[in-house]
């Protein structure tokens, strides 16, 4: 039997990135000697200047038809070996699937429009396992669950930075790891807790946190503060004998964030800038409906230190569904990670741990890894592991996982 060792090994082996060689220019003909001068007293050299190694380069192709419009294609593909223990049977389950595969476009309209629009194919051939029924027996069936509108929005900006609006299908403003995108996650993934109330508002399916609404959003005093507020659906109340359905008030979400270094701009913040910004920002998020509530705080660090970069971040969330959303208990989760990317040989090693208080059942996870950055995030390999227990079950389990991106928009 081939060991999971032998299986990280090879996969690690399937990646080979190469590396562009430099050209060298030919040397100018060789000029006239010149006229002897009086000899000039020696100039002392200044010395030479210290610069840091920039980060990794991210692809991008772009097309501009006209001044101000632009379009952008990208592509997100995260290919991923998964051994995967249970909290009740022996055993692991191993998978080979696609974590990710999107595709992405955006760009701009008239200089003062943004668009997204992202597609995803989740879970790609993940093998799903059916217990045994008194009428059924036990079943595997790889997961094809199609393909998916991941966001959808666009971006009124005529003030700059200062003033956006959003419209659209997107993630709303809470703390700040659930605000942060996929292609650009420190570790393996996003924390197993940052989307915890994703099913609690009626949709047909998982939307990972998305909500349809709009927002306003900007930075102030010279990006040192940020602003995110918005109206989303939320969840719709049925009709009744009287009244017609979805007669009720919608979702208010709102985010601060406070800049102590530079601003993140951008709709989706980053993992990690790989030495690209100097991060130092505390945040806090309010999201209501009825008596549902959701309260969170976070702090989020990435700074040059060393030769290197170091990344670390804690949230702190709170979500009681009340009377609203009674399948939503009350719940309190500590999320955070941190690590050190070594400058030079591009590599982080970076440990992680959650802690869910919940009125069901507590839950942790905890554990580590390491992420390879050659090419920042447009191509990496991460490997981790992940130790997960549950209060009221028979034994905790272990979860292994190698992840390769490929990642440009």
């Amino acid at each position: 039997m081939i060991s999971r060792r032998s299986v990280a090994v090879g996969v690690l082996g399937l990646v080979a990135l190469g590396r562009n060689a430099w050209s060298q220019t030919p040397p100018p003909p060789e000029a006239a000697p010149a006229p002897e001068a009086a000899a000039a007293p020696p100039v002392e050299a200044p010395p030479p200047e210290v610069v840091a190694a920039p980060p990794p380069p991210s692809a991008t192709f772009k097309m501009e038809p006209t001044k101000g419009n632009t379009l952008k294609v990208g592509l997100l593909l995260q290919p991923q070996f998964q051994a995967l223990g249970d909290h009740t049977l022996d055993g692991y389950a191993d998978n080979l699937f696609l974590r990710r595969a999107r595709i992405l476009v955006g760009g701009s309209l008239f200089g003062v429009f943004d668009y997204f629009l992202d597609t995803d194919y989740p879970n790609l051939f993940l093998a799903t396992n059916t217990a045994a029924t008194a009428t059924a027996p036990a079943m595997t069936s790889k997961n094809t669950p199609g393909m998916n509108i991941q966001d959808a929005f666009i971006t009124y900006h005529p003030m700059g930075d200062l003033v956006k609006i959003d419209a659209g299908y997107m993630l709303p403003p809470l703390a700040h790891n659930a605000v942060q995108g996929a292609g650009t996650l420190y570790a393996w993934d996003y924390f197993a807790f940052s989307f915890l109330s994703s099913e609690s508002f009626g949709s047909s399916g998982n939307p990972v946190g998305r909500d349809l609404g709009v927002q306003l959003r900007g930075l102030l005093l010279d990006g040192h503060l940020e602003y995110r507020a918005g109206l989303f659906q939320g969840l719709r109340q049925p009709e009744t004998a009287t009244t017609v359905g979805s007669n009720n008030f919608f979702r208010a979400t709102a985010r601060v964030q406070i800049n102590l270094l530079d601003p993140e701009p951008g709709f989706f913040y980053a993992g990690t800038y790989l030495g690209a910004k100097k991060i130092l920002s505390i945040g806090g998020s309010i999201d209501t409906q009825d008596s549902y509530h959701y309260y969170a705080g976070d702090v989020f660090a990435d700074l040059p230190a060393g030769g290197g970069v170091f990344t670390a971040q804690v949230n702190v969330a709170h979500w009681q569904g009340g009377s609203f959303i009674t399948t939503l208990p009350s719940e309190t989760a500590v999320m955070g990670e941190a690590g050190y990317n070594v400058g030079g040989i591009h590599v982080s090693p970076i440990l992680h741990y959650e802690y869910l208080h919940s009125t069901v059942a507590n839950q942790s996870r905890m554990g580590g890894g390491l992420a390879w950055w050659p090419y920042g995030h447009s191509s990496n390999l991460k490997a981790f592991y992940t130790r997960n227990d549950e209060a009221g079950t028979p034994h905790a389990d272990n979860q292994f996982n190698i992840q390769w991106q490929i990642y440009f928009l």
